[in-house]
């Protein structure tokens, strides 16, 4: 509709009849790519390859926001005035705080109307999506290798498993303090053996503990407004990671590597740890936790939780003399409190009455 409103109407004053009508064409095609691509049909869409790969989503994002980019060159000055707010919100986030493109956007809050206003606007609404989209592909990439890493986790898991239940005194996971019958997580007596199914407790016991953690660690997770569900991905993490602590750690202990823990009285004793031990995965998952948090921070949005930088008071350019329209520096608020006192606030724009 955008696009139609600009075609039905006189080029904006700098830009030419030939500039329009180029500009309108490739925005078209643009808009067409983003629609194939919405499609699946260019890239072709497949099940597994373009849900890992993010080929058709991450393509309509992309012709989408450089369609957008290349229609603002043709924006009149109400509508560049009412796309700023946005476009300049956007860097603020997305881009690198030494970014000088973070600068130039806040130039286009008291820039004159004009084509220069319109080409910066363009370029900054450019590079904005462009960050945005580049957060997008790198939160993918994360979701691929917490997805790949749980997925590995798990196969060594079973594999070891495996293994030690068809000989169990390979790895015995049983436990003889001095003068007290031995303890296996099958049970325990002075006639008591490894057996196969040691292993296999002590891994369902990890994995409720994983379990558990993953429950309690949603509470400090939010949604997200991208297309990858990076939540899911670290709440899948830990319930296989408590499995592999919990069969590490017990290790650990016959091996007489922890200190104090040297030996295990009872089956009870046993299986309390293996529990403990597979939430305490939540020490380790806990990190790749808050890198997740700061990967869904860097992608624009408009969620209340979101961190966002203040946007500094800015200073006209030096390419303006005798300043900004109107002789007035625009200085965009950080923080203001103002006292309720009851009185109006007097508006500082309207002249001051004098006795």
């Amino acid at each position: 509709m955008r696009l139609e409103t600009i075609r039905d109407r006189r080029p904006p004053p700098g830009a030419s009849e030939a500039e329009r009508t180029a500009i309108c064409s490739g925005v078209e095609i643009l808009i067409a790519s983003a629609e194939r691509a919405a499609r699946g049909e260019e890239p072709q869409y497949g099940l597994i390859r373009s849900w890992w790969r993010g080929t058709s989503i991450e393509a309509a994002f992309r012709k989408s926001h450089q369609a957008e980019a290349e229609l603002a060159k043709l924006y009149a000055d109400v509508e560049v005035e009412a796309e700023v707010p946005a476009a300049v919100a956007r860097t603020q986030v997305a881009l690198n705080r030494d970014d000088p493109m973070r600068e130039a956007a806040c130039h286009l809050l008291h820039m004159p109307p004009g084509p220069g206003r319109r080409l910066l606007l363009a370029k900054v609404i450019q590079v904005g999506h462009e960050a945005a989209d580049g957060a997008h592909t790198r939160i993918r990439n994360f979701r691929n290798i917490l997805l790949s890493t749980t997925g590995c986790i798990a196969v060594l898991v079973l594999v070891f498993s495996g293994v030690v239940t068809a000989e169990p005194t390979s790895v015995p996971l049983c436990f003889q303090p001095q003068d007290s019958p031995v303890a296996c997580p099958t049970g325990d007596g002075p006639d008591q053996r490894p057996g196969g199914l040691d292993v296999v407790v002590v891994a369902m016991l990890g994995l409720l503990g994983g379990s558990l953690a993953a429950a309690v660690s949603i509470r400090n997770l939010r949604g997200t407004s991208t297309p990858y569900d990076i939540p899911i991905a670290l709440a899948l993490l830990k319930v296989p990671a408590g499995a592999l602590t919990a069969i590490g750690a017990l290790i650990a202990i016959r091996g007489e590597f922890v200190p104090g823990l040297s030996a295990l009285d009872s089956q009870e004793q046993i299986l309390a740890y293996a529990l403990i031990f597979g939430y305490a995965q939540q020490l380790l998952t806990g990190l790749i936790d808050r890198q997740a948090l700061g990967l869904l921070d860097s992608v624009p949005s408009k969620d209340v939780e979101q961190s966002r930088p203040p946007l500094p008071a800015q200073s006209p350019p030096a390419s303006w003399p005798s300043g900004p329209p109107n002789g007035r520096t625009t200085v965009i608020p950080t923080s203001t409190h103002v006292p309720d006192t009851g009185a109006p606030v007097p508006d500082p724009a309207l002249p001051t009455a004098t006795a």
